[in-house]
C-alpha cells in the first residue's frame, strides 16, 4: 500500500463541492501511472554502425539533460491523487477515459 500525505479534504476535483471527512460524500482515486516497460523497437538496428549508435544515444541524454528533472521522472512514473465527490464519481467511474 502506498502511503500518501494525509491532507484534509478539500474540494471535489470536478466541480469543486467542499468535501468534509467522515460522511462518505466521496472518494479518494489514487492514479499510479508507468511508462511502457517494454524494451524500444529500433529500427533497423543491425544497420547502425556502433559511433551511429553512441550518437543517437547522446542525443537522448542531451534531451534528458535540457528538460527539469521531475519532467524527466513523470515521463517514466507518476502519482496523482484526485477527490470527488459521490455524483462526480458516479459519472467519472463509467468513463474514465472521457473518450466519446
Amino acid at each position: 500500500m502506498v502511503d500518501y500525505e494525509m491532507d484534509p479534504p478539500g474540494l471535489c476535483d470536478r466541480c469543486l463541492k467542499e468535501l468534509v471527512s467522515g460522511r462518505g460524500e466521496f472518494y479518494e482515486i489514487d492514479i499510479d501511472a508507468r511508462v511502457d516497460s517494454s524494451p524500444p523497437i529500433l529500427d533497423a538496428p543491425n544497420q547502425l554502425s556502433r559511433d551511429e549508435m553512441d550518437e543517437q544515444w547522446g542525443k537522448v541524454i542531451e534531451q534528458l539533460e535540457s528538460i527539469p528533472q521531475v519532467d524527466a521522472e513523470n515521463q517514466v512514473h507518476c502519482r496523482r491523487r484526485i477527490l470527488l465527490c459521490s455524483p462526480c464519481f458516479q459519472t467519472w467511474i463509467e468513463n474514465p477515459a472521457g473518450g466519446d
